[in-house]
């Protein structure tokens, strides 16, 4: 009887083990699928296109390997797996999903098309390994890969127009306050006998989309209670961009006024976008901690 009882508990470990060991080997089969399929995306993102190279599009490889990081160790951390359910029927769905965006997407050079794809991809591994449970667990680093996607032309470039001409006429006003002599002509400032294009790079998209992506990823991590603080700050988060952007390109019409075309474009003009973007998160905390204090007086009522 001895015997028996042993070789049953026995029998029941290894079908554990083995259970798992299956488990991991489908599992490491389907991200190894992934990354057949998707290094080719993510080569022509960083080299053969360069979106993730150019001056509206460059926060997406951070934007990545951030959301690769969190779904890591939310995963982890959900690390009673056996808890979980496997969702098949959902997995096979964003599997279809991901293959209606992938093929076209690879086939036309439909980058966005491709990039989504891998979202709704390893949203199906997700849900094939852990089902709804484990998808609660990474859900936020799921969503948080959106911003990664590079926007269409079509819809960059209007906005892009629309914004470099209100930070010309942002700035013309200003420096005109300022008593300088600066006249506006579209997006070129004449400042002096210097005239200065406020190009692409100086639209404040890159800016509005890493301080909009960073942002949520702040709230997220901080987890407020607050609804209001939850929404206000990304709305808010446009104008600081705006705002921060504004800021960046007196600084350059400044040094080039009073330093030359020399400076103005040389170190100091890459040193002002660092400037740039740490002055937006400046700006941005600072607008958090008077929504702190706003929130507070609000439900002190």
């Amino acid at each position: 009887m001895s015997t028996l009882f042993k070789y049953s508990s026995f029998a029941s470990g290894f079908r554990d083990i083995k259970a798992h060991y299956s488990s991991n080997i489908g599992l490491w089969l389907m991200f190894g699928g992934l990354a057949v399929m998707f290094i080719p995306t993510f080569w022509d993102l960083m080299i053969t296109t360069g979106l993730w190279t150019d001056d509206v599009h460059a926060h997406g490889p951070f934007i990545f390997a951030i959301a690769m990081w969190l779904v890591w160790k939310r995963w982890g951390e959900a690390h009673n797996l056996l808890a979980f359910k496997s969702a098949p029927v959902l997995a096979w769905i964003c599997f279809v999903v991901s293959a209606v965006l992938y093929i076209p997407g690879r086939a036309l050079d439909i980058i966005y098309l491709e990039t989504g794809a891998f979202i709704w991809a390893l949203t199906g591994i997700v849900l094939m390994e852990g089902g709804g449970g484990l998808l609660k667990a990474v859900k936020f680093p799921l969503f948080f890969m959106i911003f990664m996607i590079p926007l269409p032309n079509s819809l960059v470039g209007p906005v892009t127009d629309w914004m470099k001409l209100a930070v010309s006429t942002v700035t013309v006003d200003v420096l005109n306050w300022a008593g300088l002599p600066a006249a506006q002509s579209g997006v070129l400032i004449a400042l002096g006998k210097y005239q200065l294009l406020v190009a692409d790079a100086c639209a404040g998209m890159r800016t509005l989309f890493m301080l909009e992506s960073f942002g949520i990823l702040y709230l997220n991590i901080v987890i407020y209670k607050s609804m209001f603080r939850n929404i206000m700050l990304p709305i808010l988060i446009i104008p600081i961009s705006f705002a921060a952007n504004v800021i960046r390109v007196i600084v350059l019409a400044l040094i080039t006024y009073y330093f030359g075309d020399e400076a103005g474009q040389g170190f100091l003009h890459g040193f002002a976008g660092i400037v740039l973007f740490l002055t937006g998160l400046i700006i941005m905390m600072g607008t958090d901690s008077l929504l702190r204090l706003v929130s507070r007086k609000y439900h002190a009522k």
